[in-house]
């Protein structure tokens, strides 16, 4: 049976995660065919076990061939734009090591917990200046924006451009966004060999390449400079390949995790009863922070094209069929997770796959994710009495990032 793409739509997306559509789609018909306006249609795959199978199955499963966004791009286009989530092993692999050594667990304790922690006492200090604030405004966008500023050696007086920029790419078509683009499809059909078609990738574009040229003769320990210096094989990145690199970090280091300590403020002003938890027992914040991950799961979903003709838990799949795997969905799979819909701190295991899932394309940056989240939620529940929503929660208009834009809270303090 086919559906049609606006049970999905952008719009669906901004009043709530359509959850009972994956609940349906779950039970009744796990990968189903969905019909879309100005597009060739896609396998929605719901279930967990067939979203880890298809991510962990490059070799049949492709995020190269067409992308991981659901547009159909044009292959001079996809491949102008291409970034590291883009592209498959072997490539992926070599791209991938010239970063990775940096992101192990144990280089971003010892590299990034003292710059973390000083950054989120004085963001936390500014904002609670005062009982009622915009949290996403105020702790939840400038965190990881000066996270990353530090992490490519990004000016301070940049950053808050460079977070607009990335604020714009991830929007989908909402209005307060991105606005050059929401409801404007011949706008986004120009710019389709930037990335996300957004005119913010072309700015993008064009403050890594003012940046290099600033800093090539003080190149520094930042990812940036590593990024300038660091071989694929024999050569260097070409400037390109240097600016896309750039534009996935501005995404993937900033909008994701926003999208995480917001909705886990949210989770923990929804469900009081887990705050308290964990203000009682510090030694719940590790579960805490991976619930919080499958709570919010701030990617909804990625592409992947199918290489060959296959199947799919016996749903026959042809060579160049476009393949859309729901995260948000796998995250609330009742055979994985027992009572999904509960908020539990206390949940273990928790084998969620905000991240990705394993395989080739697991998050580069989820350690540093991760200390952020840690960081951050241990000193709400070290000086926070109580959370309260004090008024309109607004959401990102967008089925492929799980964003909110406001998030107004009246907070007592310990």
């Amino acid at each position: 049976m086919g559906y049609t793409h606006d049970a999905l739509s952008d719009l669906v997306f901004e009043e709530a995660v359509p959850y009972e559509y994956f609940d349906t789609a779950r039970r009744d018909d796990p990968v189903r065919w969905v019909e879309e306006d100005g597009g060739p249609g896609y396998w929605s795959v719901t279930r967990y076990a067939d979203v880890l199978a298809v991510t962990r199955n490059f070799k049949e499963f492709s995020s190269e061939a067409g992308g991981t966004t659901r547009e159909d791009i044009a292959p001079a286009d996809l491949l102008a734009r291409q970034t590291l989530i883009d592209t498959d092993p072997p490539a992926h692999t070599r791209m991938r090591r010239l970063l990775a050594p940096r992101f192990t667990p144990g280089s971003v304790h010892k590299e990034w917990l003292g710059f973390v922690e000083t950054t989120v006492m004085t963001m936390l200090d500014r904002a609670f200046a005062r009982k009622q604030f915009d949290y996403v405004a105020e702790v939840a966008s400038t965190i990881p924006i000066a996270v990353l500023g530090e992490l490519l050696g990004v000016p301070d007086e940049d950053r808050a451009y460079l977070m607009g920029l990335g604020d714009e790419m991830i929007a989908g078509s909402d209005p307060d966004h991105a606005p050059r683009t929401a409801d404007s499809p011949e706008n986004a059909a120009e710019y389709s060999a930037y990335p996300f078609s957004s005119p913010a990738g072309r700015d993008l574009w064009e403050y890594a390449d003012d940046l290099r040229q600033r800093r090539k003769d003080n190149l520094g320990h930042d990812i940036f400079s590593l990024l300038m210096t660091g071989t694929i094989g024999d050569r260097k990145l070409s400037t390109r390949e240097l600016d896309n690199f750039f534009s996935l970090l501005v995404v993937a280091g900033n909008e994701t995790t926003r999208m995480a300590l917001s909705h886990g403020l949210l989770a923990f002003a929804e469900h009081p009863e887990q705050f308290n938890l964990l203000q009682k027992d510090a030694s719940l914040l590790p579960t805490a922070v991976e619930e919080v991950l499958r709570w919010a799961t701030p990617i909804h979903h990625f592409r992947r094209t199918a290489l060959v003709d296959t199947e799919i838990a016996g749903t026959k799949i042809s060579a160049g069929d476009k393949i859309l795997i729901w995260y948000a969905s796998a995250n609330r799979d009742e055979t994985v997770f027992e009572d999904p819909y509960s908020f539990d701190i206390t949940r273990k295991p928790n084998p969620h796959i905000a991240f990705g899932g394993g395989g080739p394309h697991i998050c580069l940056g989820n350690s540093l994710a991760r200390l952020e989240l840690q960081i951050v939620f241990r000193e709400l529940a070290r000086r926070v009495h109580t959370i309260e929503i004090d008024g309109p929660v607004r959401r990102l208009r967008s089925n492929l990032t799980h964003g909110i834009k406001e998030l107004p809270v009246s907070l007592t303090y310990a």
